[in-house]
């Protein structure tokens, strides 16, 4: 009797061995594919401009600088049930790879929201490009377009395009100019409105009925960079450069939301005893779900230079500060994605053109700590966990596809051989809920 309640002790544990094996890659251990445990939705979009920055150069041909690619993007529909639904559509929304990799999802996953912004760094590839002779490029061009067709990518214009996420085909059901050129958008905490906090101006917007309407603008001061939303939906932390290309720090900014208004409170300085300057493309932010800390990429370009730090601000305080520092994590970073245990982040990395890491942090332990690198394919961008914190999303614009890692424990993350095929130039991964009637 003993020998047999052993042989059956070695068989299940063999079998949990097995079955947590599958777990671990993202597979449901009755389906060969990528599943999730529940019904989402990714939205990644694409830049064709990234074609032209890649092969450019002092020593290239002038005819090298043609855009002849095509913006696009892709809808991933994920579910425990079903391989990955994946569609990429071509030539009908604008995009621009400059800024933080993120945009926006409606609550009900039925809508994806992208901004392309006309900023092109001064002296940059992305001045040089050639744009095709006959198609409409700024926001002037489009004042004689009808913004309804689907076949417009105007490259230069500062506008906002929102795809329908549910429909088999993703037709674009609805476009906004802007005033100002502004990096990428986000939705508030209270589901209605969209923000998008630019170069001068910041945005303020709401979704009804398939459209898009302008509630405010607030003039801001000159900036180039990014933002994001705090969970308390009264606060946005920034981080704007003068310029990008000069060597002149960014500067992290706290501003306060009155209404459909916003107003600078403070730009954020370091506490005492904390020696760290931010670089020039210092611009990228994200806070954690816990709203307590803002996470800053000390260096977002230009790599190749040194080993770049990850700040960190204390958003409890009236006037926040940049209370640590996790020093030298990577040679320039790009965003930041949190677990929802509270205690592990990550940050992407920005190396060669062929490799890349993923560094992983522990931002429970005081101070927070860099635990360790994994390999990741090139130029990554958006990252995101899933809701329940079993899977890692990352995109990469080069290797065109959404890798998948798997989370084991509470820091551990495990890449997936099988990954998500998108368009080339990914820029931004957003994710929401399978929109369902």
């Amino acid at each position: 009797m003993m020998k047999t309640c052993k042989h059956t002790s070695i068989l299940i544990g063999c079998l949990s061995v097995l079955l947590g094996s599958l777990w671990v890659h993202g597979e449901n251990p009755k389906h060969p594919f990528i599943t999730t445990q529940s019904q989402l939705t990714l939205f990644s979009t694409q830049d064709a401009e990234l074609t032209v920055f890649r092969r450019g150069g002092p020593t290239v041909m002038p005819e090298s600088y043609e855009l002849s690619a095509q913006d696009s993007f892709t809808v991933i529909h994920l579910g425990p049930n079903h391989p990955p639904q994946v569609k990429t559509v071509y030539g009908t929304i604008a995009c621009s790879i400059l800024g933080t990799p993120t945009m926006a999802v409606s609550p009900d996953g039925h809508y994806g929201f992208v901004i392309n912004h006309s900023f092109r760094t001064e002296g940059s590839i992305f001045e040089r490009i050639q744009y095709p002779p006959d198609q409409p490029l700024t926001n002037r061009d489009l004042e004689k377009v009808d913004l309804g067709r689907q076949d417009l990518s105007p490259q230069l214009a500062d506008i906002i395009s929102v795809v329908d996420l549910h429909d088999p085909s993703h037709p674009v059901v609805d476009r906004i100019l802007l005033e100002s050129p502004a990096m990428h958008l986000l939705i508030h905490p209270d589901g209605k409105r969209y923000f998008a906090l630019g170069l001068t101006q910041c945005h303020v917007l709401e979704f009804e009925g398939q459209r898009l309407r302008l509630l405010e603008t607030s003039d801001i001061s000159y900036g180039e960079g990014c933002f994001w939303m705090h969970p308390d939906g009264k606060h946005i932390l920034a981080g704007r450069s003068p310029s990008m290309r000069q060597n002149i720090p960014a500067i992290l900014e706290w501003y306060e939301i009155l209404g459909n208004k916003v107003r600078q409170v403070c730009e954020i300085r370091n506490a005492p005893g904390v020696d760290v300057t931010n670089g020039s493309s210092g611009c990228i932010v994200r806070i954690t779900p816990d709203g307590r800390r803002g996470f800053i990429c000390q260096r977002t370009m230009d790599n190749g230079k040194d080993l770049c730090d990850v700040m960190i601000v204390d958003l409890t305080l009236n006037k926040p500060l940049v209370t640590h520092v996790i020093p030298q994590v990577n040679d320039g970073l790009e965003s930041f994605a949190f677990h929802p245990n509270g205690k592990m982040a990550v940050v992407t990395c920005l190396e060669n053109p062929s490799k890349n890491s993923l560094a992983v942090l522990d931002i429970e332990s005081d101070p927070p700590r860099l635990l360790y690198h994994l390999d990741a394919a090139a130029a990554s961008q958006g990252v995101e966990f899933t809701p329940e914190g079993d899977m890692l999303f990352l995109g990469s614009p080069v290797h065109g596809r959404i890798e998948v890692y798997d989370v084991q424990g509470e820091f551990e993350l495990v890449k997936n051989p099988k990954f998500i095929k998108i368009g080339y130039g990914h820029n931004s991964l957003s994710m929401g809920p399978r929109y369902r009637r």
